[in-house]
């Protein structure tokens, strides 16, 4: 726990501490009230169309220069209809831009509809109508791109389209605050809808209430480290619930935040170099493009905590990161960073298991802590929903007040996603005798095998530690056996040029998965690209268009860099 010398004073937090008003849609006028500092740049944001961006490049917006944007924006609203209940679509590759947005919509009781820049302009355009937006405010492109959807479509009273650009801070709006503004909520007033990843089929439509998605923030006032010399990078999506998460924390607690568009790993490292942040957040392939020797020694020494979220990180990604940087005060300063590893999905508000790593961690193989605070309780669910012994494998299920209400058009899924009072997050985990949890697998990508049941994540631990490659997934394909059965094959990518042989590969993967009594691999196929692992707009592996992709590579000869195993445990290449 960090209080003195802080970006927020002890009075400070405990004015937003104890203030039951505060919560997801007002967090940035509560803020700004108790703040001292309101005219310190605080959000920052890069010149990405410059290949050597610096830090005196970054655009520096203090809290009144928020508040200032966001009244004119309300002003701009409301005087298009925008009003308590209305939901309001935000599509922007401009993360501050839809950031500030979120407040003006959610200071007049609206509901932002936040969609990713990356998602297909179909299934974005039919998020959009099926979330009941009467109004999308975006990037032109990507508004073009959905009413041409929608035109394609022949759908009908499809929502007002304005470009985001139009309305910057220097427009001719008033700046003088509304009659009733900001909204007054209460606890179940709809906030926010922003969707789920995607990655096993169209994106799912959770919504965010004002007193629910707060819970555990308040605690975090107390605990989210914010001393003077942290600055914070956030690499998430901005659209995504756990982005506009980090950022209220971050506006909440005062600490300078530099906000990175559709990044990559070789954006992070820029980032870093330019920025020099303590803390670093984004999901788990994000973390894992970093070329960690890339980041200049005078960079790398600010780093204190790496905080990936989202899907469990593996070892292979973690170990490179934790080498860096340096944690502690004074005497007892200590070399290397810290990975907060944690595990939650969009329906959960935030993260729901946690496990600190640090170069001298000797335990992974899918290890992910225990649960957070938040979380009042947890359980492995078998397949009839009760409760499974430790050390058995079963369905992640959890009681916590931060869960999604719900999801805006699928009651249907409401209902399928509750058993026994427990959320089904979608995971399959097991939890060991001394109360260790390990995340194993997603339910759609478990391997179903003549002799039981595969999971896929411990299998890519292991096949990443063994390649040293930059990502690998482990998937479904036709088994040689019984029709019904599958066996699991793993595609790989390298980001070097190095010439690999696939059945060597697929060799000493197998040859290392007998070493951790894991199944064996049938085939292996050694990625040409990074577009042959596809990701989705989070940047989670397709395991489903994977699936579909190789759905018959042990029936048909092997070509290019394949290699399938034969009976006889060797393998044979294309």
């Amino acid at each position: 726990m960090f209080l003195f010398g802080t970006h927020r004073s002890p009075a400070q937090r405990l004015r937003l501490f104890a203030d039951r008003g505060l919560g997801a849609g007002n967090f940035f006028w509560h803020a700004w009230k108790v703040a001292s500092d309101r005219d310190r740049p605080l959000l920052f944001h890069p010149d990405v169309a410059s290949p050597s961006w610096s830090e005196e490049k970054l655009v520096g917006l203090s809290l009144d220069d928020i508040r200032v944007a966001a009244i004119r924006y309300a002003n701009w609203y409301r005087a298009r209809g925008v009003t308590v209940g209305s939901h309001v679509g935000v599509i922007t590759g401009h993360g501050l831009f839809g950031l500030i947005h979120h407040i003006a919509l959610t200071g007049l009781g609206a509901a932002a509809v936040h969609c990713n820049p990356r998602m297909e302009p179909a299934t974005a355009a039919e998020y959009f109508l099926r979330t009941e937006s009467q109004l999308v405010v975006g990037d032109t492109v990507l508004l073009d791109a959905c009413a041409e959807a929608w035109e394609a479509a022949g759908a009908k009273d499809t929502p007002r389209l304005q470009d985001i650009h139009v309305l910057d801070a220097t427009a001719r709006f008033p700046a003088r605050p509304l009659p009733g503004f900001p909204h007054r909520h209460s606890a179940d007033d709809l906030v926010m809808i922003s969707h789920s990843s995607g990655t096993t089929g169209r994106p799912k439509a959770p919504v965010f209430h004002h007193g629910s998605f707060f819970v555990g923030k308040r605690e975090r006032l107390w605990t989210f480290p914010s001393l003077r010399s942290d600055r914070l990078l956030t690499a998430l999506p901005h659209s995504h619930s756990a982005g506009i998460s980090y950022l209220s924390m971050a506006i909440l607690l005062g600490i300078p935040t530099l906000i990175l568009d559709n990044a990559d790993g070789e954006k992070v490292v820029r980032a870093i170099n330019a920025f020099h942040p303590s803390t670093v957040l984004g999901f788990p392939l994000t973390l894992a493009e970093i070329d960690a020797d890339r980041i200049r020694p005078e960079a790398a020494q600010h780093i204190r905590l790496w905080n990936g979220m989202g899907d469990a990180s593996h070892e292979r990604h973690v170990r490179p990161l934790v080498a860096l940087g340096s944690r502690g005060h004074g005497a007892k300063r200590t070399a290397g960073s810290v990975y907060l590893d944690g595990l939650g999905s969009s329906e959960m508000g935030m993260v729901l298991f946690k496990q600190a790593y640090t170069a001298q961690t000797s335990r992974y193989g899918r290890l992910i802590g225990t649960p957070a605070r938040v979380v009042r309780g947890a359980a492995v669910l078998d397949a009839s929903g009760r409760e499974a012994p430790a050390g058995q494998a079963g369905r992640l299920g959890v009681r916590t007040p931060s869960v999604t209400p719900g999801y805006w058009d699928d009651p249907r899924l409401n209902e399928e996603s509750l058993v026994d009072g427990y959320f089904l997050t979608g995971d399959i985990v097991r939890r060991d005798t001394e109360g260790r949890w390990y995340h194993l697998d997603r339910t759609p990508d478990v391997i179903k095998s003549a002799d039981g049941e595969v999971y896929s994540l411990p299998l890519e631990e292991v096949v990443l530690l063994t390649t040293g490659a930059l990502d690998a997934a482990v998937v479904a394909v036709d088994g040689p056996g019984p029709a019904d059965a599958s066996v699991p094959v793993a595609v790989v990518y390298h980001a070097d040029d190095v010439e690999r042989v696939p059945a060597d590969v697929l060799r000493v993967c197998n040859e290392a998965l007998d070493r951790a009594g894991l199944a064996r691999l049938h085939g292996l196929v050694l990625a040409a690209g990074r577009d042959e692992l596809p990701v989705g707009v989070t940047g989670k592996v397709l395991k489903r268009r994977l699936r579909e992709k190789h759905r018959r590579l042990l029936h048909e000869p092997p070509t290019g860099a394949v290699a399938v195993a034969v009976p006889d445990g060797s393998a044979h290449t294309g």
